[in-house]
């Protein structure tokens, strides 16, 4: 207990200095904490009164404005704390030299993914939820970052792409999406006949069907096959809800074609083993 009460008393200057200068990163920290907090939630308020803004859009500026927000605050508490520890900022810019240089060679990458973030924001190519390809990954996006963005493929999984490498952009939910769907008939069914079922089927399926917005339209025989005939449709529908249409007007076509007694055959094909001894008669 003696050494303790010696060394305190031969270091009370030092422990004291390192004492007040806990106490002034805990405070900057807590003042840091609430200004970021404080400030988020001031911006998404903001956000929350543009009427103009889609929700797809609102979320992707506040993810985008909220991470922006973050990192200037802890900027300026990286800042603010190193002269604490004697540190001065002024003196470790002036004498970085070659240190510098090579941080900013290195800082190249994440600056192109932090402009090309930017771009992707103000033109609007993409949101949060939209249905996108970007540079072949399918899936929906699940953030956009300053540096990343995140896509959730069909499986499950999370990508990870960062936004100076983004080249190629497919957008599904910008737009309406159209409903193809092809029905093949054998040659033994009269044409007109399977033409009205297909256009009574797609009629009553636009009745039904809340994601179907624009016409249906039967464009007629698309294909002659070998022993089929190839029936088209179309309908206009909700951004990337064109799969379940298509997949609802099969099923119900079927049903019909069976109904009515009209056989819809599948495509047969026959392999032959060349090694199969054919016999000569």
């Amino acid at each position: 207990m003696n050494e303790i009460l010696d060394f305190i008393d031969r270091h009370e200057l030092l422990l004291s200095k390192i004492g007040g200068g806990a106490a002034k990163i805990i405070l900057l920290f807590i003042i840091i904490k609430i200004g970021t907090g404080l400030s988020i939630k001031m911006t998404h308020r903001v956000l929350r009164m543009q009427t103009k803004l889609d929700e797809r859009r609102r979320d992707t500026l506040e993810m985008i404005l909220s991470n922006l927000i973050r990192y200037t605050f802890y900027f300026i508490f990286l800042l603010t704390v190193l002269p604490v520890f004697g540190i001065h900022v002024g003196a470790l810019l002036a004498g970085a030299g070659v240190v510098g240089l090579a941080i900013a060679f290195a800082a190249q990458s994440l600056l192109k993914d932090f402009l090309n973030g930017l771009f992707i924001l103000v033109e609007d190519q993409f949101g949060v939820g939209d249905h996108v390809v970007i540079n072949g990954v399918w899936g929906s996006v699940k953030s956009v970052g300053l540096r990343i963005t995140s896509i959730q493929v069909w499986t499950g999984q999370v990508e990870y792409i960062p936004n100076g490498e983004i080249t190629q952009v497919t957008n599904y939910s910008k737009e309406n999406s159209i409903a193809v769907v092809d029905v093949n008939v054998g040659y033994q069914t009269d044409v007109e006949q399977a033409l009205q079922i297909t256009e009574r089927v797609m009629l009553e399926l636009k009745e039904s069907e809340e994601n179907i917005v624009g016409d249906v339209s039967v464009l007629g025989v698309q294909e002659l096959n070998d022993s089929t005939y190839t029936i088209r449709a179309i309908a206009e529908c909700n951004p990337y809800t064109h799969w379940g249409v298509q997949r609802n007007a099969k099923q119900r076509l079927r049903s019909i074609f069976a109904e009515q007694n009209i056989d819809l055959p599948m495509s047969k094909v026959v392999y032959m083993n060349q090694d199969f001894p054919m016999g000569n008669g």
